[in-house]
Formats: structure tokens, C-alpha cells, sequence
């Protein structure tokens, strides 16, 4: 009997980009522990796939996957300088900046995608912050999601 070939689980199939899990694992390492006091010269950038479900429901699934790969590829031409792209879930996608330029880069992408520069399809909805002094992955990444749903 033999087996088919799998994929690793720390890449998306979809998207090409690393997967929930390998971004949760490398963002723990990457953010400064709790206990220490020093700033962290990280900065995330977080895209929404605007009209994702209504793509599924009326064209199916594959035409959504087609979708978001070429959302991802939007992604990996304007995020040049992270350190880490990755499909958080579902329609959102985020980059990881690292370094003392890091909050200009995830800047610079953000407006890069932004739906006024560049029109054609997919549409991303953006929000992109910085990682505070003992601020959790999770913690940042809501504080995300609550930007952009406020925008």
C-alpha cells in the first residue's frame, strides 16, 4: 500500500503562505517575553479578503481559493521586507515586520493595498499595528481585527 504525498501542516494549502499554527508558534518566539521591559520592533499587518464568502456561495469553492492565492501573491509582492506571511484563517491574511523599520514597512504595504491604489480584484481591507511591551500574539492580533472593523 502506498501512501500519497502530504503537505507540511506549517504551510497553507490554499495560499502557499505558512499556516495558523506555524504563525502562533513563530510569533510567540518572535514577540519579547512578558518579564522582560524592552520594546519590541515588531509590527503586523492584517488583510481581510473583502467579498471572499460571496465568491464561495456564488462560484464555489475553487473560484474563492483562486481568490485568496492571488490575494496572498498581492500580498507577498507589497510585503518584500516581512519576515513571516501567513493565512491567519478563513478570508485574512497577515505580515510580520521585524526590525527598527518595521512600522514603516507594514505602513508602506497597507497603503500599497490600499482599494483607492490599486483597484483590481481581490479587494483587501487592511489594519496594521505595532507590537507593545509584553503584548501576547493574541492580544495584538485583536487589537487588529477591532481597528480594521472600526475603519
Amino acid at each position: 500500500m502506498s501512501s500519497l504525498p502530504t503537505r507540511s501542516t506549517g504551510t497553507d494549502h490554499v495560499t502557499g503562505l505558512c499556516s495558523r499554527g506555524e504563525l502562533e508558534g513563530r510569533l510567540a518566539q518572535l514577540l519579547p517575553p512578558a518579564d522582560t521591559s524592552s520594546e519590541s520592533a515588531v509590527a503586523l499587518l492584517l488583510c481581510d479578503v473583502v467579498g471572499l464568502k460571496e465568491v464561495n456561495d456564488r462560484d464555489g469553492f475553487h473560484a474563492g481559493d483562486a481568490v485568496l492565492a492571488a490575494a496572498s501573491r498581492r500580498l507577498q509582492d507589497v510585503s518584500r521586507e516581512a519576515a513571516l506571511l501567513a493565512r491567519l484563517g478563513g478570508d485574512e491574511l497577515i505580515a510580520v515586520f521585524l526590525g527598527p523599520d518595521s512600522e514603516k514597512h507594514a505602513a508602506a504595504a497597507a497603503a500599497a493595498l490600499s482599494p483607492t491604489r490599486h483597484s483590481s480584484s481581490p479587494r483587501l481591507r487592511t489594519a496594521w499595528g505595532t507590537a507593545a511591551a509584553e503584548e501576547t500574539a493574541d492580544a495584538l492580533i485583536d487589537r487588529l481585527y477591532a481597528s480594521m472593523r472600526a475603519s
